[in-house]
Order: structure tokens, then sequence, then C-alpha cells
């Protein structure tokens, strides 16, 4: 495991635990809470085991939130995503009014996999930008 780029406000490194590499996304998808109905922010890249958020405000971390991820229209069956995922760290954006959020996914559900992973194949690429 390595640094990322990442560092905690002491100046650490944030070490990157990531199962899967990540895949950014060439749509951003809108994240809602679904408890309180306000937008979190937007999908910057993707897992199936986790998410980077970029909005405009932390989350507070190791708190488990009700999520609501838009989908591109015309491509899934349905035009939303809930679920379950775990504020992991946060820190401040390189641009300051934002800030960015470790999500990790928690007890997804099979076909709600699938759809991830169809989104991945359909809208990720790589850091290098391949597909």
């Amino acid at each position: 495991m390595m640094p990322n780029g990442f560092y905690t406000p002491q100046g650490k490194p944030i070490v990157d635990r990531r199962k899967e590499n990540r895949r950014y996304l060439t749509y951003f998808s809108r994240v809602v809470d679904r408890e309180t109905g306000h937008t979190l922010g937007y999908l910057v890249d993707l897992t199936t085991g986790g998410a980077l958020l970029v909005g405009n405000m932390p989350l507070k971390t190791n708190t488990i939130f009700q999520l609501r991820i838009d989908l591109p229209e015309g491509i899934f069956d349905k035009e939303q995503l809930d679920v379950q995922a775990r504020a992991v760290w946060n820190q401040p954006d390189s641009d300051p009014e934002f800030y960015r959020t470790g999500l990790q996914l928690v007890d997804i559900q099979p076909l709600d996999l699938l759809i991830l992973e169809r989104l991945l194949t359909n809208f990720g690429t790589t850091p290098e930008g391949k597909r």
C-alpha cells in the first residue's frame, strides 16, 4: 500500500487501501443524502467497493450515509441507485470551496453491484485515460 497523494490535516500521507483500481467517471453522478434530501456532491471516481465524492462540505468520518446516486439517463432501467456508504476520510480539495471524501460502499446488493459495474464499463476511465 502506497500513499496516494492525499494528506491528513497533520501532514501525514493517506495510504491507499483500495482493492481495485479506481476508475474516473466521465459522467459526474450527483449524490444525495436520502435522509435529508440534500445534495452532498458528485462522484469523481468509483470502484465497486468505494468512491471519491467532491462536495461543498466535509462528511463526518466513520458515519454511514444513505445515498442516492443519479445514473445517466437512458442507460439503465432506473434513474437512481440507492446505496449505503461509510465516509472513511475527507480533506479540502485543491479548490478551497470544495472537500473530497473517500467513501466505502456497505452491504451493496447484487443487482446494484451489476449496475455499478456497468457504470464503470460505460463511463469509467483509468488515470491514464484508458477504458
